[in-house]
């Protein structure tokens, strides 16, 4: 174990370098995009910071289904100044059903496309290094190129899509439709108290706050998936991935939020596809600021025109998730070759986080825990006694076991295009639901800072501490984002000085 000091002394050392000598980037998707800078004739800094994070302003543009707030309920067309082509006539609403309900596109394709990739220092000594048997390597600079669609066809229904491509070993490339969705706001009721979203969700809204809504990490909530600790088949990210689903969600109050979802459940490849089981609600209350919905009566909290990242506020939410996965518990055969074997892996999810902010102090942290039924893979395969014979099956492990996420990030906005911070993640898995046992736990802390070189250039240099203890049955602590390799004991190392950036357009 090398000790602390030499650890923060190497490592802020790193991040200079790699501040220096690279621009280079991290694979990171927006909530947001320059298709809605062009529509509303407007800045990129009108809803953001450091892009993608959302300033007050911002969130409630998300929060309202894509839809600039303003006083009249989020009348889309008294804020859209790019030319749009009706779609019918307004007098068509008055003979409706006898003929179609009138909407309008823009004149120009609202298509935005942004570009990223990744490029990582290993450190000397540390199992990252290890693993990767390089110190640094350019490959994955350009990682990804994204394209986005977002509008609107009238002032309750909205559209948010995203393709993804990547490089596909040495030559090809591959294409993934993350999201495409469409928003029905205001069904019923006041402004805001009653939307519809379908499609493949940009993320299930358990929080009052955007997937990206933090400086140093992809996601607001850890990436870990607790059930690929217990098994490298389980493909269930929370707080991480885009989901296929249906969505009621609301704003009561201009200051309390509600969201319920029925999404898809996810199964383990070479598996049949589940029924759709998974299912999830949220509240959450926000006290001063910005009103949720952008629209309350702001009082003396009116955002500074100077700052329109500050307000001094605290939001607090609480949410509930019940689904299932489809893992391969590993115990078959075939001939010659593994057969997936499912398991029903039962979980439930109970989770609260609280974003408190004083001007441009920013305190973020949450914390949920998971009951999983069967999450454990069984014994492999066994050779037959009898040469002539098929390999005998293993036996399929039905134990039950827990896990705990916690996470806590504080950033301090010292200029709209430059923020430093520090974020720590949590990970803690029990052997037996019974005993409560612990088993094996992960730290994360992550320094870093976040800047604009312009309004659509992004780059974010951050570092990686891992301290870990214990071995997850799985082997690995990949599906927790750690790179310190597991251990029987306790490991403390500085892992990674990662250099990120992004160009949208």
């Amino acid at each position: 174990m090398q000790p602390v000091g030499r650890l923060t002394i190497q490592l802020l050392l790193s991040m200079l370098v790699a501040t220096l000598v690279t621009t280079f980037t991290g694979i990171r998707d927006a909530s947001a995009i320059p298709a809605f800078a062009r529509k509303y004739q407007t800045s990129c800094l009108t809803c953001h910071t450091v892009y993608p994070v959302l300033n007050p302003f911002g969130e409630a543009f998300r929060r309202n289904g894509y839809r600039f707030p303003n006083q009249k309920g989020s009348l889309d067309s008294d804020s859209v100044k790019a030319p749009m082509i009706a779609l019918g006539q307004e007098e068509y609403k008055k003979s409706f059903p006898h003929s179609v309900w009138p909407s309008g596109i823009p004149e120009a394709i609202p298509l935005s496309i942004m570009f990223n990739g990744a490029a990582t220092m290993n450190l000397p000594g540390s199992d990252a290094k290890t693993a990767a048997g390089n110190t640094f390597t350019p490959d994955g600079l350009i990682g990804e190129v994204h394209f986005f669609a977002g509008g609107a066809f009238s002032d309750t229904l909205t559209y948010f899509t995203q393709l993804t491509v990547t490089q596909s070993g040495d030559n090809g490339i591959s294409g993934d439709i993350e999201t495409a969705y469409l928003l029905w706001n205001d069904i019923v009721g006041p402004d805001h108290a009653v939307n519809l979203w379908l499609g493949r969700l940009f993320a299930p809204q358990i929080t009052s706050f955007a997937l990206h809504s933090d400086y140093l990490a992809d996601t607001r909530l850890p990436g870990t998936s607790v059930v690929g600790l217990y098994n490298s088949s389980g493909a269930f990210g929370w707080g991480a991935t885009h989901s296929d689903g249906i969505e009621a969600n609301g704003i009561l109050f201009h200051r309390l939020g509600w969201a319920a979802g029925w999404l898809a459940s996810s199964t383990a490849a070479g598996l049949n596809t589940l029924n759709a089981e998974n299912a999830y609600v949220h509240v959450g209350v926000k006290s001063g600021g910005v009103a949720l919905d952008g629209e309350g009566k702001y009082g003396s909290n009116v955002p500074d025109p100077a700052k329109p990242w500050a307000e001094k506020a605290i939001t607090i939410d609480a949410y509930g998730y019940h689904g299932v996965n489809m893992l391969d518990n590993g115990t078959g055969t075939g001939s010659g070759a593994a057969v997936a074997v499912a398991q029903h892996d039962s979980f439930d999810i109970a989770g609260a986080s609280v974003r408190a902010q004083y001007d441009s102090a920013v305190l973020d942290f949450g914390g949920q825990y998971e009951w999983h039924a069967h999450p454990y893979a069984g014994t492999g395969a066994t050779a037959n006694p009898n040469p002539s014979g098929s390999p005998i099956n293993g036996v399929p492990d039905f134990s039950s076991a827990q896990g705990l996420l916690a996470w806590g990030e504080f950033d301090y906005v010292v200029y709209p295009w430059f923020v430093p911070g520090v974020r720590a993640e949590f990970t803690i898995g029990n052997a037996d639901a019974t005993t409560n046992e612990k088993q094996f736990n992960l730290l994360r802390v992550i320094p870093g800072i976040a800047m604009l070189v312009r309004p659509n250039i992004r780059v974010v240099v951050a570092g990686d501490i891992d301290s870990a203890t214990g071995t997850p049955p799985s082997g690995s602590w990949g599906a927790a984002g750690g790179a310190i390799a597991p251990t029987s004991g306790g490991k403390l190392q500085a892992e990674t000085v990662t250099a990120t950036a992004a160009v949208a357009f």
